[in-house]
Parts: structure tokens; C-alpha cells; sequence
């Protein structure tokens, strides 16, 4: 399998159309069926009707869009691993972080505990954790929601708190609302796959809310989606960490909306100085 066949299966999965992902994609429409056709010979399933107008996915399909972003990520994470390891720093100290985390909090945390010779390896979540785990890290930040099974087996430090805010751009008519038990309007959503939009469709669960319009946009990036809220193109839960300015406002909607959690330091649980 190439990393390509699963950028072109995302971009087909959020477009529905076969000439708008090609676009999407920078090729041919003909250079991009080619492509998904290699895709799907290598799964062994089709994973589209081709019939239907949108395309929509089938069970296939389905199954392997739950699959799809976390392979990407892995395999970015595996890249990023593999440099930190080959990096010229010598007895650098290897600290991984989500992006968010390393675009935030990480600078001042150096600061404070006046670090030298450190080498930042941006990840998801469990490539993070993995990076520890495995010793190809000596540090991760990572957020954690309270459900912290995955870090299991390291030594945990709470080193910050924060919390998913339902955001749009400030001053215009709200984008989104809560109608009954459906959360209704211009709404951009996290990937399936990440710990965000896993831990936001735990609380959407948990008080019963279903989305009734499909999302605008989907993406794994909280940095994105933000760039999009400023813009005004729609309403995300964005970590209000990110929120440095005056342009962005929380959606008028109960506090149940906002999520908290921590941010933890994890190190091997041997492991007893930084």
C-alpha cells in the first residue's frame, strides 16, 4: 500500500466526488481512479458505489475509513520517530508532543525547568505514548481526558489544565444550536480516529445529542479547524489553549459543551529524573 492511496481514499471520502478529489488531490481524474482502483485491488473489497450520486462508501468502506487516519498518523509518527532517533544532537533528550501542545504549552515548560539539549518530535497521541513506551522518547505531552488506560505502565505527572471550547468567529450570528437533541448548523468536526473527536462524541453520547446536519469539514488538525472559526466558515471545539485572541467567541450553548482535561507529563516509570 502507498501513503497516497489513503490521502486519495480521505479526500474522496470528504469530497463524494470523484472529479473534485482529483482536484483535490493535484492529478487527473483518470490518474486518481487509477489510484483508488490500486487501493482497493490491495484491500480486496471495493470501497465505493460508484453508482450512487454523491459516491457513498461501501460497508467496506466504511470499515476502513474507521481505520484510515490512525494508519497515516502511525505512519508519520513512525517517520518523525526514525529522525529523532538519527538526529545529530548527541544525548539529546527526546520529547514528543502533540501539535497543539508543542505549538503552546511545551516553550514555556522548557523555560521553566531551563532545559539544554532537547530535540521535539511532534506526534499524535498514541504515537506519543508509543515513542515513551517503546524508549525512542525520553518525554511526552499529551492531553488526557480521564481515560488514561493507554498510559498505563508509565509514571504520570499533571502538568497543566485545559478544555475543548465550541468555538466560531466573534461578533456573528451563531453558526450552531442546540435544537431538542440535535446539535444543528455549520459544524466542523475531528477526524475518526483522533482523542479529540473520540472524547467529543463521548459527550455528545452521553446527553443523548446527534449532529442533524452533516459536518462542513473534517480534519485531524485543531490548528486547522481554527484557521477555518477565524475565517468564518463554521463553529469546532477548538482547545482554548489556542484561543491567544479576540477573534474567536464560545457558542452560546450549556457548559456541558466544554470539556475539560489535564495535560500530563508520561515517562517510563523507571525512569526518575528528566
Amino acid at each position: 500500500m502507498e501513503l497516497q492511496w489513503i490521502d486519495d481514499f480521505l479526500a474522496l471520502c470528504q469530497t463524494r466526488n470523484f472529479t473534485r478529489a482529483a482536484q483535490a488531490r493535484g492529478t487527473t481524474q483518470s490518474a486518481y481512479s487509477r489510484r483508488m482502483q490500486r487501493l482497493e485491488d490491495w484491500l480486496g473489497a471495493p470501497l465505493f458505489d460508484r453508482e450512487r450520486r454523491p459516491v457513498t462508501l461501501t460497508p467496506a468502506g466504511e470499515e476502513f475509513l474507521a481505520r484510515a487516519h490512525r494508519l497515516r498518523d502511525e505512519i508519520y509518527d513512525a517517520r518523525r520517530a526514525v529522525l529523532s532517533v538519527s538526529s545529530h544532537l548527541e544525548k539529546a533528550l527526546r520529547v514528543y508532543a502533540t501539535n497543539t501542545l508543542a505549538a503552546t504549552f511545551l516553550s514555556p515548560w522548557l523555560i521553566k525547568h531551563e532545559l539544554r539539549n532537547y530535540s521535539v518530535v511532534v506526534a499524535s497521541v498514541s504515537g506519543c505514548v508509543e515513542a515513551v513506551k517503546r524508549g525512542h522518547g525520553d518525554l511526552a505531552m499529551v492531553p488526557d481526558f480521564g481515560d488514561a488506560d493507554h498510559l498505563a505502565g508509565l509514571a504520570l505527572e499533571a502538568i497543566g489544565e485545559d478544555r475543548l471550547i465550541l468555538a466560531q468567529r466573534r461578533g456573528g450570528e451563531s453558526l450552531v444550536a442546540l435544537e431538542g437533541d440535535s446539535l444543528i448548523g455549520r459544524l466542523m468536526v475531528y477526524a475518526p480516529g483522533t482523542h479529540y473527536g473520540a472524547r467529543i462524541a463521548a459527550m455528545l453520547a452521553a446527553h443523548g445529542i446527534g449532529l442533524r446536519d452533516p459536518p462542513i469539514c473534517e480534519s485531524a488538525s485543531a490548528e486547522a479547524l481554527l484557521a477555518q472559526v477565524e475565517a468564518g466558515l463554521g463553529a469546532a471545539w477548538i482547545p482554548a489553549i489556542l484561543l491567544r485572541g479576540e477573534s474567536v467567541a464560545r457558542c452560546p450553548l450549556p457548559d456541558y459543551f466544554d470539556i475539560a482535561y489535564k495535560i500530563l507529563l508520561a515517562r517510563a516509570s523507571e525512569r526518575k529524573d528528566a
